[in-house]
């Protein structure tokens, strides 16, 4: 499968190919600020299924809560982040699924940082969720168990 997405400009385009790993809803204060809004929708896919097919995009990096570096890469031209990675574990990022071409057909996995959603945000009955951040290595695992069927 390919998936297909842009900045809002379009300058910076870019292809997936292949199944992600994850959907993951933050709802940390970093993505609020960063979204303007409620939360940030992520797709977690493998840094080789990534290709940028035009354009460039530039960097920032800050200091996660939990120690990490994070790197976003982002639209030179209108600022529209496309993927966040932590350069210390290089073989996977985080696409803002946002951008994608076509993503109102995904469903999250996983929900994170809900200690920081706004008190009026309803997150579904069983759905996996994260009071703060969680293990990347366990919210990997248990996407891959949500969607294969099995109870988490």
């Amino acid at each position: 499968m390919i998936r297909s997405g842009s900045c809002q400009c379009g300058q910076a385009r870019y292809e997936i190919d292949g199944e992600d790993l994850g959907l993951v809803i933050c709802y940390c204060t970093e993505c609020q600020k960063m979204s303007t809004g409620i939360a940030t929708y992520s797709m977690v896919v493998p840094r080789s299924a990534f290709r940028l097919t035009s354009g460039t995009l530039k960097q920032w990096t800050r200091m996660a809560d939990s120690g990490a570096r994070n790197t976003a890469h982002f639209c030179p031209q209108c600022g529209v982040r496309i993927f966040h990675e932590n350069p210390d574990a290089p073989d996977h990022i985080r696409v803002k699924a946002g951008t994608l071409d076509n993503a109102r057909e995904l469903v999250p996995d996983v929900h994170v940082w809900t200690g920081s959603a706004a008190a009026w945000i309803d997150i579904p009955a069983g759905a996996l969720r994260y009071e703060k951040q969680g293990d990347p290595t366990q919210i990997l695992a248990a996407s891959s168990a949500r969607r294969a069927g099995a109870d988490v």
